[in-house]
């Protein structure tokens, strides 16, 4: 229902952005807690360094990074190696200390390509102190952004600015609503999509985009099973969504970065609090990913999701060396296990041989079927 991007079509999209409206392209990590709202209350786009699944992208980015770095940080350094035209219109880049693989790619940037870099320190655990210390570099990372666009950061701007991801975090989770119903024709890969298309091309471009989809329901030929993929998100580019529904399955939650990550919370207004102090909060108290120590959210989430969404099977997703959801493999695992949730757990890279991901994927959708 919803097309495959076209990555031509976005970035003549972006182009005009920069020439027609002056807007700067901020670069961020997908998977960060750099938060959005304040780059687009700069007048500039924050354009998610998205694109992965390629295998000779990561191959390149092996040339600056270990093969022990994630496959999905080494392909970002692919896609920079080879002048990709989409990252090529970035006027900067934000990254940090979210992940090993944020950290080495980040690191990799600022030394090899030719782009300002915007560093920030982000805390990996929620207590008070650790909120005071992302308050603080929100507001070093707005002075920057603020010098790098020419444009101020008003208290009256940033609040327009969350106000208008909420419409966007509203938008998705209504869309995401509609897979419950048998009769939607939505699929797993439509949503993925329509994410991917907001990552490249902003809350503006998305919010019009999506007012005007006309979901009309219509009984499917059969049933498909549902199913959740949790762990490490699925880029702009890996197939791995298009080859679970290529079986009698329908993916009806993606509980990673490329996922609800970004739209099961909204943001909570309070006029009467400063908006970095709602953004702080918002980011780290809400983090949905499993950085977060000590990691309390994910599994009461998975499990809520699994009962609302009338789930069958949950696939845990690791990319290999994406070390937090390596270091809560075992966890989630037995957690699933004692509330009897079929789980498969899916450890690969972006290798192009896919048969024995396949023969996995049915095996496991095959003895789900019966549950």
């Amino acid at each position: 229902m919803i097309p495959k991007i076209n990555l031509q079509e976005i970035i003549t999209k972006l182009q005009k952005f920069k020439e027609n409206d002056d807007k700067k392209l901020i670069g961020v990590f997908p998977h960060s807690l750099i938060p959005d709202e304040l780059i687009y209350a700069a007048n500039a786009i924050p354009i998610k360094l998205t694109l992965g699944g390629d295998e000779y992208a990561t191959t390149k980015g092996t040339e600056y990074l270990t093969q022990a770095t994630c496959p999905f940080a080494r392909g970002t350094i692919g896609y920079f190696d080879q002048a990709n035209p989409l990252y090529q219109l970035l006027d900067a880049c934000i990254g940090g200390n979210f992940c090993n693989g944020d950290l080495c790619a980040s690191e990799m940037i600022m030394k090899f390509f030719n782009i300002p870099f915007i560093r920030v320190t982000f805390p990996t655990t929620t207590a008070p102190f650790s909120l005071n210390f992302l308050k603080k570099e929100f507001i070093l990372l707005k002075e920057k952004l603020e010098s790098l666009t020419g444009n101020q950061i008003t208290r009256e701007n940033l609040y327009t600015s969350i106000e208008l991801y909420n419409q966007i975090r509203n938008a998705f989770d209504n869309i995401n609503k509609q897979l419950k119903k048998n009769n939607s024709p939505l699929m797993g890969e439509d949503l993925h999509y329509l994410i991917h298309r907001f990552f490249l091309l902003g809350p503006d471009e998305t919010l019009n985009y999506v007012n005007q989809i006309e979901i009309e329901n219509a009984k499917q030929i059969e049933d498909k099973i549902p199913v959740l993929l949790s762990g490490s998100g699925i880029a702009l580019g890996d197939e791995l969504i298009h080859l679970i529904e290529e079986f009698n399955v329908r993916l009806v939650v993606n509980d990673t970065w490329s996922g609800i990550h970004f739209y099961h919370e909204k943001i909570d207004i309070n006029a009467s609090k400063a908006p970095l102090d709602i953004l702080a909060n918002h980011y780290l108290l809400k983090n949905e990913s499993s950085r977060m120590v000590p990691n309390t959210r994910r599994i009461p989430r998975v499990l809520n999701l699994v009962k609302e969404y009338d789930v069958k099977g949950v696939i845990n997703h690791i990319l290999k060396f994406c070390d937090p959801y390596v270091a809560d493999r075992i966890r989630f695992k037995e957690a699933l296990q004692e509330a009897d949730i079929p789980t498969l757990e899916l450890e690969r890279d972006y290798s192009t041989s896919v048969e024995q991901l396949k023969t996995r994927l049915g095996a496991f959708f095959e003895m789900i079927s019966y549950v």
